[in-house]
């Protein structure tokens, strides 16, 4: 009787342990982002996949938001496919995320929209290109036709493909690694049974 005790206590604490470690490693992903002029953003893990969506707008004066949760373990891909309308075409943004189990491209929890970590498409998720800040000699955040945009860090600069003027279709990658090696299921599992196997030899002694 103790020792069938001993194993159902055992057993809760493994999968107590297992689920403590999954909240634990779980992170949060959370952007802010302008885009000039309409925009769908998604989280994938193939970057020649579209993904899933997490937030699209309308409206480039609006500083949309998001946040969703990342698994430990997996690494992603930040899409964003805009379209602009015509004349000057822009993407604005800063992305965090709030533990150290994963970072984006730079190597860091933070990511700015540059021309350095964004890479860039006009036919669709493949051939990618590096993002371009030429746009009207430069792209700070602040300049005209948009001003500040209050909602994005002041260091973000805004970018398009190459031809900002006519391209009226750009789809922008960014990739956000995992850091932290999560446990196969199985190891759990093994750990539970040689914890289990101790358990039954120490009361098997004791009887």
């Amino acid at each position: 009787m103790k020792l069938k005790s001993m194993k159902s206590i055992v057993t809760c604490m493994i999968f107590s342990i297992a689920s403590l470690f999954n909240i634990a490693n779980a992170s949060v992903l959370t952007g802010n982002l302008n885009v000039d002029n309409t925009f769908s953003a998604y989280l994938s893990t193939d970057d020649n996949v579209q993904g899933a969506l997490l937030v699209s707008g309308n409206d480039w004066t609006v500083t949309d938001t998001f946040s969703t949760n990342l698994t430990a373990g997996t690494d992603y891909y930040l899409h964003v496919k805009a379209q602009d309308w015509g004349y000057i075409a822009g993407f604005l943004g800063d992305f965090s995320i709030d533990t150290n189990d994963h970072v984006f491209n730079n190597g860091l929890a933070q990511l700015l929209t540059n021309n350095v970590d964004w890479n860039v498409s006009t036919t669709g998720w493949n051939n990618y290109t590096t993002a371009s800040t030429s746009l009207l000699g430069t792209s700070y955040n602040g300049i005209g036709p948009w001003g500040l945009r209050s909602g994005v860090d002041a260091n973000a600069d805004w970018i398009w493909s190459s031809e900002s003027y006519t391209d009226l279709n750009a789809y922008f990658s960014t990739t956000i690694t995992a850091v932290t090696a999560v446990p196969a299921p199985s190891t759990m599992i093994i750990l539970g049974l040689a914890l289990i196997g101790l358990a039954s030899r120490r009361f098997k002694k004791q009887a």
